[in-house]
């Protein structure tokens, strides 16, 4: 009787497990070669292996619970030592199917070659699978379908391979796209699997069936398969997600410091003034031209990257030619190149370019392009300019200009110092400063330094300075701190200039000055003489009558001794009273040093007054005096003061001549401000002249008719030689005063 075919039937709620198996591992597939895609190294290795471990255990649990749903109606027991064969495979099928998809590219030839490998693995676990099948029965297989089901295998491991190479870096979400890939997939494999189990047929035997190593498969069992599958793709996903998650983070983190790096980059390039550029050596295209290269060369970026042409026509005419030669040299020799060159912008601006290329090279040693840099080092070159010219400025100056240390080393000494002090530069660099300066001026470098150290500048410092022969020189100095870049004073730059000729102009000045003064006090003693003659004619007329009464005493018949010495001691103070007089009026005649000492500016103003009481009472003139009580002494010519108050009493006198009405003259010394004395001339005369009062101390101005206009000007520079101010205003309602201001002893000390 002819064998009859055992007759199964399937567990369609296993074949749906298996079809979700199926789906979730593909989409574990999709998910993981994203990871194995985006690893490195020894860290790709790790997950290339375990997810092929996690995606074979997939793919090999839907085998195994597509066939645990193949119901027969004998016992099926399988060897699990074949059963972990098969699992091996299907590990090895998904090693395949990750290197694949995870390169960078995957051609037509990689596609095909790795379906191929995975679509064997794939039929090499379900058959070997089929084989780890122990029941009483005999297995035979239909050829046709046998092939049917690893053509099915190759084909859908292709469109796995397709899938997962485009739906592998899908990131956002649970990635809709890679979903359906994975239905697709899932749907698709166990296509394989179901027809694989078609093509096979089992006919009873009596055989006994040998069951060594081999395990049954129970409704738990089954169960477990199922969960430890879920729990591993789980895992795997799980694993994928916070690897994703930490690598998108690490990417986050990479990429905000890249952008803090390019920001960091485009601030140091816009400190330096440094652009960066990348061209194409083929068609001269740029490939890079950073936002600083644009500000420097003038282009917008708005407008794209100009072509090479545009650059050579924004290099200036005459730097062309040596800008695109060393170009041309770089390009065939291959090298590095170095040039200065100028670029003129459209608004006519010419900026200075220092530019480096250096070349970059294919596989081949072929020139590909040149990267490099441009730094706009126009400020560079005009302090250069600046500097070369202030150097020949320094080099040809008549002055002389040094340079030195702190501790007085001179370090810089240019031809206008050779000249000046004597000594060849070579002599005076590294020398000290004080070879020059007399021993006994030697302190005045002390108090130089450290004004220097705090940063003061010495302006017009007058002193005086020894040559290389011995001999002196008068010189102004003017020195000025010299400053490292943290701002501390390392040493100083001083200008020496001969003031020889004009101390030698001042000094005779100074004397044509006294000799005029003098001349001025012959003058003004000319103009009232009469008066003088009157003055020391009252004292003498005074003394003969004195004389005249002590004979009488005398002579009488009971001479009167009493009377006649006090007559007698009369004579001797109207003697005296005319000496003073004479003496006073030789002193104002007498031409002499000017010599300075303790005056009362008060018994100055009394002497004077006597001495021109006559002129102001011939011309009915009262004189009054408000003169401040304890005012302090100054330090002055006494006789230079004299002259100042003879100046402006005769000044004062002239001005009332022909007036009508009160003619008084005030004279009045007060306390003054900053340690000063004020003393004051007024009178109720004709006042300042209208619409010229500011030409008064003019030299040779006067409204005299015989006057020399020296008067004021001569009193205006004796009152500043000593420190003071001389000035003029209207009285009211007429009249005018003149005013001047002296320090006093304590001023002058403090």
């Amino acid at each position: 009787m002819a064998a009859v075919n055992l007759i199964g039937s399937y567990n369609y709620a296993l074949v749906a497990l298996s079809v979700l198996i199926a789906m979730f591992a593909s989409y574990a597939a999709l998910d993981l070669a994203g990871r194995v895609t985006a690893a490195g190294g020894w860290t790709r290795a790790i997950w290339l292996l375990g997810g092929a471990g996690a995606m074979g255990t997939g793919i090999w649990s839907m085998h195994y619970i597509g066939m645990l749903a193949f119901i027969l109606p004998i016992p099926v027991a399988y060897h699990w030592p074949t059963v972990l064969l098969s699992l091996l495979a299907a590990i090895l099928a998904s090693v395949v199917a990750l290197s694949v998809v995870s390169r960078q590219k995957m051609g037509a030839s990689r596609a095909v070659a790795g379906s191929v490998l995975m679509g064997t693995g794939i039929a090499s676990m379900h058959y070997i699978g089929m084989a780890a099948m122990r029941l009483r029965a005999i297995c035979e297989f239909n050829s046709s379908l046998v092939v049917m089901s690893v053509v099915f295998a190759v084909l859908i491991s292709f469109a796995a391979l397709w899938i997962t190479f485009h739906f592998r870096d899908e990131k956002k979400g649970i990635g809709w796209e890679k979903l359906a890939g994975a239905v697709v997939m899932g749907a698709a494999i166990p296509v394989m699997h179901y027809t694989g189990m078609a093509a096979a047929s089992f006919m009873p035997s009596g055989t006994p069936v040998d069951l060594s190593h081999a395990v049954s498969i129970s409704t738990l069992g089954t169960a477990g398969i199922a969960a430890v599958t879920f729990v591993v793709l789980g895992l795997a996903l799980l694993t994928s997600s916070v690897d994703r998650r930490f690598a998108a983070q690490t990417l986050e983190l990479q990429e905000e410091k890249l952008q803090r790096s390019e920001a960091y980059l485009a601030e140091a390039q816009r400190l330096t003034h440094t652009g960066s550029w990348a061209w194409r050596v083929a068609g001269g295209e740029a490939l890079h031209l950073s936002e600083e290269w644009y500000r420097i060369y003038g282009f917008d970026p708005e407008n794209g990257p100009p072509a090479f042409e545009q650059l050579l026509q924004r290099t200036h005419p005459e730097d062309r030619a040596k800008w695109k030669g060393a170009i041309d040299r770089a390009t065939d020799r291959k090298s590095d190149y170095e040039v200065e060159f100028r670029i003129l912008l459209p608004d006519a601006t010419t900026k200075y370019i220092h530019t480096v290329g250096h070349p970059v090279l294919n596989a081949s040693a072929d020139l590909v392009e040149f990267v490099g840099s441009s730094t706009d080092i126009t400020e560079r070159k005009r302090a250069e300019q600046a500097t070369r010219l202030l150097a020949a400025i320094v080099e040809s100056s008549h002055d002389a200009i040094v340079s030195k240390t702190l501790n007085g080393v001179i370090t810089s000494w240019n031809k206008g110092a050779e000249g000046l002090f004597g000594y060849p530069a070579e002599e005076a660099v590294g020398q000290n400063i004080t070879m020059i300066i007399p021993p006994e001026r030697r302190d005045e470098e002390r108090t130089i330094i450290e004004q220097l150290t705090r940063g003061e500048r010495v302006d017009h410092f007058e002193t005086v300075r020894r040559r290389k022969d011995g001999s002196l020189i008068d010189v102004s100095l003017t020195i000025s701190p010299m400053k490292d870049a943290s701002g501390r004073v390392v040493g100083a730059s001083k200008l020496a200039r001969d003031i020889t000729e004009r101390k030698r102009a001042e000094e005779a000045l100074r004397q044509a000055q006294t000799d005029l003064a003098h001349a001025s006090r012959l003058t003004s003693m000319g103009e009232f003489t009469a008066s003088l003659a009157h003055e020391v004619k009252q004292p003498i007329a005074a003394a003969v009558t004195d004389a005249n009464t002590c004979v009488r005493w005398i002579t009488r018949d009971e001479p009167d001794l009493k009377e006649a010495r006090e007559a007698a001691w009369r004579i001797v103070k109207d003697a005296q009273r005319a000496a003073e007089i004479i003496n006073r009026v030789r002193l104002l005649f007498k031409k002499g040093t000017p010599q300075r000492e303790l005056v009362d500016v008060n018994e100055v103003a009394r002497e004077m007054i006597v001495l021109l009481g006559d002129e102001a009472s011939r011309h009915s003139i009262s004189v009054r005096t408000e003169l401040a009580q304890d005012l302090p002494h100054v330090i002055g010519d006494r006789v230079q003061l004299q002259q100042v108050l003879l100046n402006l009493i005769m000044n004062g006198v002239d001005a009332m001549h022909d007036v009508d009405g009160p003619r008084e003259l005030v004279i009045k010394s007060q306390p003054g401000e900053n340690s000063e004395l004020l003393l004051s001339v007024s009178d109720t005369g004709v006042g300042l002249p209208h619409h010229q009062a500011d030409q008064i101390f003019d030299a040779f101005f006067t409204t005299k008719t015989h006057g020399t206009g020296m008067g004021l000007r001569i009193s205006r520079s004796i009152i500043e030689s000593h420190g003071g101010r001389l000035w003029a205003a209207d009285n009211s309602p007429r009249g005018a005063s003149f005013c001047f201001t002296l320090p006093t002893q304590v001023g002058a000390h403090e």
